[in-house]
């Protein structure tokens, strides 16, 4: 059995939104699993930047979650109909959002590791405890910002994907005309 080409982009599209929730989810699972061993007063080590991280995350699931049943159906419907304008129209400006987001979550999750870190290392603390629960926790909190530029470039393989549909999509209604 052939596949077209719309049903391998669409296929496509698919796949990068879904390992992208996946992938966003291990962001989010990671930063809430990381916490200090000892309990202090505030959570002052808990920085705007990581909730800011975090929900770039969230809104990027939540952009993708919602495009991935009309991929399924693109791509159980694409013999029979082309897709409509609009419905890509959404589909690639949501996935413009959502790149944006996710990159400028990478940023920020990174600059905040760093400069924490940098704080924790030069700053004379009290007690050696607390320095070195300190750096164990910012030293984690590398794993899920890791993650985030992954989602990124699924984000951007997915905005390539609406792009190239949409496209396809327009110069169909055009040459109908």
């Amino acid at each position: 059995m052939a596949l077209s080409r719309r049903t391998v982009w669409v296929g496509a599209g698919l796949g990068a939104r879904l390992l992208m929730v996946v992938v966003l989810a291990a962001t989010v699972q990671l930063t809430f699993a990381n916490q200090t061993r000892r309990r202090y007063a505030d959570d002052f080590y808990k920085l705007q930047s990581y909730s800011y991280t975090i929900a770039a995350a969230v809104i990027g699931m939540a952009g993708a979650a919602p495009q991935v049943p009309v991929a399924v159906y693109l791509l159980c419907r694409s013999k029979q109909m082309a897709p409509s304008t609009l419905v890509l129209d959404v589909s690639m400006y949501t996935d413009v959002v959502v790149t944006v987001l996710l990159a400028s979550g990478v940023s920020a999750g990174f600059g905040a590791t760093v400069d924490a870190l940098r704080y924790v290392h030069h700053v004379t603390w009290w007690d050696d405890a607390t320095r070195q629960d300190l750096i164990r926790y910012d030293g984690k909190a590398y794993a899920p910002v890791v993650f985030l530029p992954v989602g990124t470039v699924l984000s951007v393989a997915a905005t390539v994907v609406s792009a190239r549909l949409w496209t396809r999509a327009a110069n169909d209604d055009v040459s109908d005309l």
